[in-house]
């Protein structure tokens, strides 16, 4: 595991005001430092201690947050646990940059949009986005989905024997939609799961950066980039038939030019970002959607009832606001361009300075009491700006529209299975789910 010497600033101090106050895990958290040693290793288990809260049982360690040290200064990073601070972050996109994302996808696919700062070539790139990722296509993407996900459930059931959801469905749905939809494939789709894996646990996952995390990843460019070249050839040779998919919209908006500025390279960069992007979030989502509603019986007998009406719409609030109990993404990773001032005027106000890495805590915020009404219920009446599933600002998900039809449509002839319960929890990858086994009458 590589340490935080050269990811992280651990010359930085705990905020001395914050030290002695909150609950038991900040007191846990101080006691570290206090034990002193080697200010590198002290950083490192502080960082370590952080991130076992933040992606295991968060929302205790989020309320001392937001109670005791709502904007905390660490040696590692900055976390801001409340929403209207979270979403001043999202909303100042020039000041809180992305800029911690661009080497790790420079080096593998190319400066994809959600690595670019707000600059002309990002203006550039989320125009091309989208002329061909468009919102009429919704209702195509939706009968994809539903007709593959409706399919393999119907082969899983067959017997009574528990069936694994992830490596057959929550996976396999979005690399089918990426081959019909966007228009990338790979000779089985089990290729493309090994792809998006990888880059993706590169891209977002691998704050210390890790070289053995990203070994794997470099390597998958490599293999994604001889793929799209075959794929690039087979569509330009005589009489090839012009595909209405992204992949073919990209190569009819290259041939006007100079007026869209777009090579090869963009179009590249464009459809492995999507492709990434979609595969690894749609499994985890629907998962661990899946899993809190059978931890709520009552949400879960409503949604059964939704799945088999189709009533999609409140099929669609009952999946999002279970996912507001277990997130995929529990927070978003932000770099200061400039000093700036948080939180202006409220009394836990703090200056960030210049450079400062920031964990915008999307999870805690949307636990926060002071914007979400009781957030420790399972409601179905929230507006929609109490959710942060997808962040917001000029960087919120690009894909947002595609995933908010895509995960309930998985999700949706799973609990049309009569009796369908989980046959243990979910087994973990890391961050990812790759195993969910469930049984359902027959």
């Amino acid at each position: 595991m590589a340490t935080i010497e050269n990811s992280l600033n651990i010359t930085a101090t705990n905020d001395v005001s914050a030290q002695n106050s909150g609950g038991p895990i900040l007191q846990a958290f101080d006691a570290i430092a206090a034990k002193g040693g080697d200010p590198k290793e002290v950083a490192t288990k502080q960082f370590q201690f952080i991130m076992s809260h933040i992606r295991g049982d968060g929302l205790p360690f989020f309320e001392e947050l937001r109670d005791f040290r709502p904007i905390f200064r660490t040696p590692m990073a900055t976390l801001v646990s409340r929403f209207r601070d979270v979403e001043e972050i999202l909303h100042r996109e020039t000041i809180f940059t992305v800029s911690r994302y661009l080497p790790r996808m420079t080096g593998v696919i190319g400066p994809f949009v959600l690595s670019q700062d707000i600059t002309p070539r990002y203006d550039h790139d989320v125009s091309v986005m989208h002329l061909v990722v468009r919102r009429e296509d919704l209702l195509r993407v939706k009968n994809i989905v539903a007709a593959v996900a409706d399919e393999i459930v119907s082969n899983l059931f067959r017997t009574s024997e528990p069936a694994d959801i992830v490596q057959t469905l929550t996976r396999k749905v979005p690399v089918r939609l990426a081959d019909e939809y966007y228009g990338f494939s790979a000779a089985i789709d089990s290729q493309l799961m090994v792809w998006a894996r990888a880059c993706f646990r590169e891209f977002f996952i691998n704050l210390l950066d890790d070289p053995a995390v990203r070994a794997p990843a470099v390597s998958a460019g490599a293999e994604m980039r001889q793929r799209f070249d075959t794929l690039l050839a087979e569509r330009r040779a005589p009489g090839a038939v012009a595909k209405d998919d992204v992949f073919g919209r990209l190569l009819q908006l290259q041939s006007a030019g100079e007026v869209a500025g777009l090579d090869d390279e963009g179009i590249y960069r464009t459809l492995m970002g999507l492709f990434i992007g979609m595969v690894e979030t749609t499994s985890q989502a629907v998962v661990q959607s899946l899993a809190m509603l059978f931890s709520k019986p009552d949400a879960l007998a409503s949604a059964v009832s939704a799945a088999k009406a189709n009533d999609d719409e409140g099929l669609a609030r009952l999946v999002f606001e279970a996912l507001r109990f277990a997130p995929i993404n529990p927070m978003i990773v932000r770099v200061t361009q400039e000093d700036y001032l948080l939180a202006a005027g409220e009394p836990h106000q703090t200056l960030i300075p210049k450079g400062t890495m920031v964990f915008a805590l999307t999870w805690s915020a949307m636990f926060d009491p002071h914007v979400v009404a009781a957030p420790q219920e399972f409601r179905l009446d929230r507006p929609a700006n109490n959710y942060l599933h997808f962040a917001t600002g000029m960087h919120a998900c690009f894909g947002r529209y595609i995933s908010q039809i895509q995960i309930p449509q998985i999700i949706k002839p799973l609990l049309k299975r009569a009796n369908l319960r989980p046959a243990g929890p979910p087994a973990y990858d890391g961050a990812f789910p790759d195993s969910f086994k469930l049984v359902a009458d027959p």
